[in-house]
């Protein structure tokens, strides 16, 4: 999870999964945290007996579990009701703070369909799950071309060009950012913009694109971060085991060759395979 959480309860064996983002609890107070969070990517299909089963048998909280089923069965039960009896059954969250969820989740409900689609790919973005999320922001652009709001269209845009940029998509992301500060003139998309173009384009053209919007002191905070991110990777495991496959193939050993960058190759598919849902 995104902070340390104290637990109470008992903590499960076994974890509770969430489908859309494979995001894994263990506790009541998890669970709790995860919903808190997460109001765009939850509905009622995820909210139903596969996790009232886990909460009686893996957290050993039949009342809470049975609460829910009850609930469950009203006709006239939505999502705020079962989430907010899960929300106040211990008290991990405060009654002002869950009053707040409730008044977040009726927000919710009064957003456009683009502005809710947002939510959840920003939700997605959120967790790394790259591919998916890019592919939201696609979707809104291509079922509402004539969204009239700018501000809105330069926040999708933006959050795009993040997920494109981490998916090594880096020339669409560019224009992505590009796109965002045409439409909002945010210093922060232009800036991710320039840190794209340095990685790919000449310091003079970075500086001369720098020069052209007056944000020339953005240049050395980019270069800076460039040799930052330079020394992370050359110290991360990935990067060893680059070196060392690198060194078999110059000494014509083709087999620890081959059986090192099977292990870089299953490593990069891994976290491919986690970034789609």
């Amino acid at each position: 999870m995104a902070r340390v959480i104290l637990c109470e309860t008992k903590t499960a064996t076994t974890s509770y999964i969430f489908p859309n983002t494979k995001i894994e609890v263990f506790s009541y107070e998890e669970l709790c945290y995860y919903i808190y969070n997460n109001i765009a990517l939850l509905s009622e299909e995820y909210v139903g007996k596969k996790l009232f089963d886990w909460i009686e048998k893996e957290l050993d909280m039949d009342e809470l579990a049975l609460k829910l089923r009850v609930v469950k069965e009203k006709d006239s039960t939505d999502l705020t009701d079962l989430l907010t009896t899960i929300l106040t059954h211990k008290e991990f969250y405060t009654i002002p703070e869950v009053k707040e969820f409730i008044v977040q989740i009726e927000r919710m409900k009064g957003l456009t369909a683009p502005q809710f689609r947002k939510k959840q790919a920003d939700g997605f973005l959120r967790y790394r799950k790259y591919v998916k999320a890019a592919s939201i922001y696609d979707e809104i652009l291509e079922q509402y071309p004539d969204l009239n709001n700018d501000k809105l269209l330069g926040a999708i845009y933006h959050n795009r060009a993040v997920a494109l940029a981490n998916n090594f998509e880096l020339k669409e992301a560019m224009k992505s950012y590009e796109k965002a500060f045409e439409l909002t003139a945010n210093k922060d998309s232009l800036y991710q913009y320039l840190l794209l173009m340095a990685t790919v384009k000449e310091q003079s053209e970075v500086q001369e694109v720098a020069k052209i919007h007056g944000v020339e002191d953005f240049v050395l905070k980019i270069y800076d971060a460039i040799d930052d991110v330079q020394k992370d990777v050359k110290g991360s495991p990935l990067y060893h085991s680059m070196e060392k496959a690198i060194f078999h193939y110059q000494k014509n050993n083709l087999t620890d060759f081959n059986k090192r960058m099977d292990v870089v190759v299953e490593k990069l598919k891994t976290e491919f395979r986690e970034q789609v849902v």
